[in-house]
């Protein structure tokens, strides 16, 4: 499980996929991603925790900062990306990747 998430918090390190807007930090010492994006006056804080035992836990996604968005939206993008990352075997940059879309509509 440890070589597994070191693997998953590397590849999010590593990633040379660029998401416009989007500021992404791995933390491997507390196995979790902090993404930041921020549009006009809208500032948007997603925390991804990957559990001691992944891949067979499921992978908590929380909110930070949340500016200008509506509670049920909010809701509703973080089960997408909950569901995507827990049950479609996606890594977190393809899973950034679709949040990103989502909050851009």
């Amino acid at each position: 499980s440890s070589v597994l998430s070191s693997q998953e918090i590397s590849s999010v390190q590593n990633s040379t996929q660029l998401l416009s807007g989007i500021t992404v930090k791995a933390r491997s010492a507390t196995r979790e991603v902090i993404a930041t994006y921020s549009v006009d006056d809208i500032f948007i804080e997603l925390i991804i925790q990957l559990p001691s035992n992944y891949p067979l836990g499921s992978i908590m996604v929380e909110s930070g900062k949340r500016v200008g968005v509506a509670v049920q939206q909010w809701r509703n993008w973080m089960l997408q990306l909950s569901t995507y990352l827990s049950h479609q075997n996606g890594s977190i940059m393809e899973g950034l990747s679709l949040w990103k879309n989502n909050v851009d509509k």
